[in-house]
């Protein structure tokens, strides 16, 4: 029998996470360009200091990210100092839970993010759905399986018939030079230590990627 999934598993150090979320009643929650790039600038401020990313896809109304936990080390004990909330204090003194510090941070993210949107609207009340979902990823096809999910979701989803061709999507960021918010190398190094072969790796388990093989059920995201 199928062990059922665990869609609010603890966050856990050096832990890799599929991280998704919609509207609440699938609201769109994205409706200008600015949007997406308005996400991404709190995400990088609450949220990047602690979590490795490797894939990311933002959609109208819900996102995903493939993420890993940063593990506890003095540099990022000072970026927890730098948020100066309640629960950052509270985990600095030993009160609560790592765990309990990353959730809240999603909370800041969420409503930090809902109150601009809201504003922007002219509308009011909550925007994302409750909880958050975060299923722990624990195979290595699975983690290749949801890094092509997450690349193929414009395309599942029928917003483009290329799955690189979706601006809100880390895909493209694969083959690029410039900076990147991404742990591309330590991705890259999944498929082999040397790059080339492991680029060509990447490439050919996109092509090849149906959305059958996950063997996962998302909720319809």
């Amino acid at each position: 029998m199928k062990k059922p999934t665990n869609y609010w598993a603890s966050f856990e150090e050096e832990g890799t996470y599929h991280i998704y979320n919609r509207g609440i009643n699938r609201c769109n929650i994205f409706t200008l360009p600015k949007n997406y790039h308005f996400f991404l600038s709190k995400w990088k401020k609450l949220i990047h200091p602690f979590f490795e990313v490797a894939a990311y896809c933002l959609l109208p109304n819900h996102f995903h990210f493939l993420v890993s936990v940063r593990p506890i080390t003095p540099a990022l004990m000072k970026s927890v100092k730098q948020q100066r909330t309640s629960k950052s204090v509270k985990f600095l003194a030993g009160e609560i839970s790592y765990n309990t510090f990353l959730e809240d941070q999603f909370k800041r993210l969420f409503s930090s993010y809902a109150l601009a949107f809201n504003k922007q609207e002219n509308r009011t009340g909550s925007l994302f759905q409750k909880r958050f979902k975060r299923v722990r990823i624990n195979s290595e096809l699975k983690l290749w399986n949801t890094l092509a999910y997450i690349h193929h979701n414009p395309i599942h989803h029928r917003y483009e018939r290329e799955y690189g061709h979706w601006e809100f999507c880390s895909y493209q960021a694969y083959g690029a030079e410039q900076t990147s918010l991404l742990a591309r190398e330590k991705v890259l190094n999944w498929f082999n230590i040397d790059r080339q072969k492991a680029m060509q790796a990447f490439l050919r388990h996109h092509e090849s990627f149906k959305l059958e093989k996950l063997g996962v059920d998302y909720d319809g995201y």
